[in-house]
């Protein structure tokens, strides 16, 4: 096939390559409970199945690039395709709860790979507006798959069983390995040679050793686990806990997704004319108006609002649809040097302070959304800790973008 002359068709597979990383993460949440109770462990233990997951995202982004550019945009691909399916097999195949939450963690390192690589082909293949607009498309297909996955997994698993979310990852990912045969593999130019190691670690140790990027990149992330808490532990309080069908969390789920979505695509327009340092201020009023509603809602119900838990949830992600870009922003804005390990490693801490932060749900008592509110809460302090007199931090210009 000729990507030139069917960009529709290229479209269409990129997208499936970009987006089996992304619905391998939301479409078992619904399951959790179902899947605790397969194995006969506890929802602390099975918890981790998503923490290590995210963690392995965030590590197969570090490693993906390096690799892409060694190995080819397609050898990659056939690599992690074919390690994510003998992963996912051993999900199907195994009865232990450490073997699946080990086999959950390769899904993810080698599953995501395409997440990464189908921009890259993107850009291999076209250059200009349509470059732009294919970058657009696939962008925007990305916001879509985490709303929609956890819906078609909570009717999976309503009306099937826990292992169809895991069919469906299969055979998402044979299907892109099919597809794959019918793209083209563009030769990459050799721009430059490696780095040395030395001057990698010393580069690691420069932006590890920035106090003013780790107080951003640790707020974000703190924010960031403070939401990814109901990713988590969700599913465990609301169906476990408070009954309600795995169909019915789909759509909540979805609703906490839709409000991050909706902040991060008009956060710029909304904060164009305020400072940096205003605009993050208006960010963290919300997640703490979100977090302080989820857990009164929880506090005056003893846990069992529903509504009102998911209300402070929907709140909180619209703060944090504008709190996470500002903060990664503000982390490198006065770097002139190791920009790509920077970048590279803010997505790595965040989901690292994720996967810990939610780690917190399984030593709490089963008290409903209190649980789950009291951790959020204890996120957001940490996240408000972090900048507190961030004096070195510019903050008169308003934003551009």
């Amino acid at each position: 096939m000729t990507p030139e002359k069917h960009p529709a068709f290229v479209l269409i597979i990129l997208t499936l390559f970009a987006v089996v990383g992304p619905v391998s993460i939301d479409i078992f949440t619904p399951s959790l409970p179902a899947i605790t109770a397969f194995f006969g462990t506890t929802s602390a233990i099975a918890q981790w199945s998503v923490g290590l997951f995210m963690l392995g995202f965030s590590l197969s982004m570090l490693i993906v690039g390096p690799l892409a550019d060694r190995l080819g945009r397609k050898k990659n691909l056939v690599m992690g395709y074919s390690l994510y399916l003998a992963a996912t097999a051993v999900t199907l195949l195994t009865d232990s709860i450490y073997l699946f939450i080990a086999a959950r963690f390769a899904q993810a390192v080698f599953g995501c790979f395409g997440t990464a690589v189908a921009r890259m082909m993107a850009r291999d293949y076209y250059r200009d507006q349509m470059e732009v607009k294919m970058l657009a498309y696939i962008g925007g297909c990305l916001t879509i798959a985490p709303m929609a996955a956890p819906i078609a997994g909570g009717y999976l698993q309503e009306y099937a069983g826990w292992e169809y979310s895991f069919y469906v990852m299969a055979a998402m990912a044979v299907i892109a390995m099919l597809a794959l045969t019918l793209l083209p593999e563009k030769k990459q130019e050799k721009t430059s040679e490696s780095a040395p190691a030395s001057s990698v670690v010393a580069g690691y140790k420069a932006v590890l050793t920035d106090s003013r990027y780790l107080r951003f990149t640790i707020a974000a992330g703190a924010a960031f686990a403070g939401a990814f808490v109901f990713v988590a532990g969700g599913s465990f309080v609301l169906i476990g806990q408070l009954g309600i069908s795995p169909a019915t969390y789909g759509y909540l789920f979805a609703v906490a997704i839709a409000s991050y979505l909706l902040s991060a695509s008009m956060g710029p327009k909304l904060t164009a004319n305020m400072s940096r340092s205003q605009s993050t201020m208006v960010a963290g009023s919300l997640l703490i108006i979100g977090a302080m509603v989820s857990l009164g809602s929880g506090l005056l119900t003893d846990g069992v609002s529903i509504t009102g838990y998911v209300a402070g949830i929907a709140i909180y992600e619209l703060g944090l649809g504008l709190f996470m870009p500002l903060c990664q922003a503000r982390a490198t804005e006065h770097m002139k040097e190791n920009m790509g390990t920077a970048a590279g490693l803010i997505f790595f801490i965040e989901m690292l302070l994720a996967t810990l932060i939610s780690a917190l749900i399984g030593f709490l008592p089963e008290a409903g959304t209190l649980s789950l509110s009291a951790i959020t809460l204890v996120a957001v302090a940490i996240s408000g800790f972090c900048l507190m007199n961030n004096r070195d931090v510019s903050e008169a210009t308003p934003q551009v973008a």
